[in-house]
This record gives C-alpha cells, structure tokens and sequence, in this order.
C-alpha cells in the first residue's frame, strides 16, 4: 500500500477543505493531527495543498495524518435527532456535507485506499474488500462492518490480529445469513468450520453432493479457506497469549493478512448474494 497521499487526492481536500473551513479551522486541524511544521502562506485552498504536500516529503505516517484531517468531515452526524448543530437542523447544509462525504471517499477509492472510523486510512483497491463493504453498507449488517473496519485497520501494524478479525468477519457473516435463513446455531459454541457446513448445506455446495469435478474442485477449496482461517486465528492470531519466542515463529507479514482478508472477504460477499438471492 502507498505510504504518502496521492496528488489528486490532495487537490480534492484542498478544494473540499476551502469551501468547508475558515483559515483558522484548517490551521486547527492540521495542528490537531500533528502535521509537520507552521501555517503555509496562501489562499484556503494552497495552504491545505502545500501542507499535504509537506506532510508527504517530512511526517514518517502521512496517511495517519490524512486519516486525523478526514475524521471531523467523515464522521460527523447526519442525524436530524442529532445534536450536530448546524448540520443536523438544516437540510440544505446536511446535503452539502453528505456530498463531500461521498467525494472523499470516490477519491480516497480512486486513489485505491478507504477511510474507516476512527481516522483509519486502509487499502481498498481489492474487488472483494470492496464489494463487500457495498454489499454490507447495503443490507446494514453491522455486526460484519465493523469486524471488517478492525481486519483493514491492523493489516500493517499488527497482520496477526488483522487475521483474527479476518476470520470474525466470516463468522459475523455466516451467522447473519443463519440467523435470517432461520436456521438453528448454537452462538456461543459452534466453530466457524460447524457455522460453514450449516450455510453450506443451505447453498448447496457440498462438495459430496456436487457431480462436476471442476465444481468439487472449488467447493473444496471454500471449505480449505474457511478451515485455514479458522486455524490462523485459533494458532497464530492475538486471540491467543504468547511467548515472545511463540510470537516471532508465528509471526505474519502483511501480505500474509491480505491473502487471508481477502479470501475471507470474498467467501464472504458470496455468502450474502446468495442470502439475497443474486
């Protein structure tokens, strides 16, 4: 993933920031997400630019800093029972805000990175990352959204624990599509593997049950990815205490984590076309 912020991304704030903020409440929110150095000169619009740019050649964590900027605009209340006055009480001004909510987040998308809550600047250019986080806003099943906001968020900092929310999110979403199918589980006790065969059953992609052997083929290799994240998270995730001798042997590396997030994530969009019927 890029470590700086893309240029076209950085005009995008710039014009957004100018229409959005006072010069004072830029040089606020800069000083808040501790850019580097003291106001640029300028209009709105070229102080926001350069300080980006700044930020790029001189912070060790641009997109942290990104992520801090963003936080105020992305989240802040829609609610017209909310108490985010003057947004909440104004339709006009609501309206304003949800559209450059939604072209920040094209641009953050085109640039192939995602904002999540919390200031969190993740990677969002794999398909299955991405059609899964639409298909989950969609349907509102919040329970997967915000196993996947924790898997994107530690992928660089922490791929073991990133691994482990990993296997949440098939597991969140597993239980959805029983929980709306009407199909018995026990919550507390059932392993993710026992959760799969039960909503694999309903699909219909038991291997055994499949005359194509190029279908087993990829019904097998579901049931190897559901087992395989089951088996990272129980043995080499945070889930578990460790040595510090255990932890450096099971240690993963970012790559490792995006290899199992989206595998997971795209068991997991499948899952949910079928709970819709796609």
């Amino acid at each position: 993933m890029t470590k700086h912020i893309p240029s076209p991304l950085i005009g995008v704030i710039g014009e957004i920031f100018s229409d959005h903020y006072t010069h004072s409440d830029i040089d606020r929110l800069f000083a808040y997400a501790d850019a580097p150095g003291d106001p640029p000169e300028g209009n709105k619009v070229k102080k926001t630019v350069e300080w980006l740019r700044r930020t790029n050649k001189q912070s060790q964590a641009p997109l942290k800093v990104l992520g801090a900027l963003l936080d105020e605009i992305m989240e802040k209340d829609l609610d017209p029972g909310s108490s985010a006055a003057p947004w909440a009480h104004d339709s006009e001004m609501a309206n304003l805000l949800r559209q450059r909510q939604e072209r920040l987040s094209a641009a953050l998308n085109k640039a192939g990175l995602t904002y999540s809550n919390g200031g969190h600047i993740g990677e969002s250019s794999a398909s299955p990352t991405q059609t899964l986080r639409e298909m989950i806003e969609g349907d509102g099943l919040s329970a997967v959204a915000v196993e996947m906001d924790r898997s994107l968020k530690q992928v660089e900092t922490d791929p073991n624990a990133a691994v482990h929310y990993a296997a949440n999110i098939l597991e969140a979403t597993l239980k959805a599509y029983l929980f709306k199918k009407g199909i018995p589980f026990n919550n507390e006790s059932d392993t993710l593997s026992r959760l799969w065969g039960l909503v694999r059953d309903s699909i219909g992609i038991n291997p055994k049950d499949m005359g194509s052997n190029d279908l087993k083929k990829i019904a097998s290799g579901l049931n190897s990815i559901v087992d395989g994240t089951m088996f990272l998270r129980n043995k080499k995730s945070g889930a578990h205490g460790r040595t510090e001798e255990q932890f450096k042997e099971n240690a993963l590396q970012p790559r490792h984590a995006r290899l199992v997030i989206h595998s997971a994530h795209t068991l997991a969009a499948y899952v949910l076309e079928c709970l819709a019927g796609k």
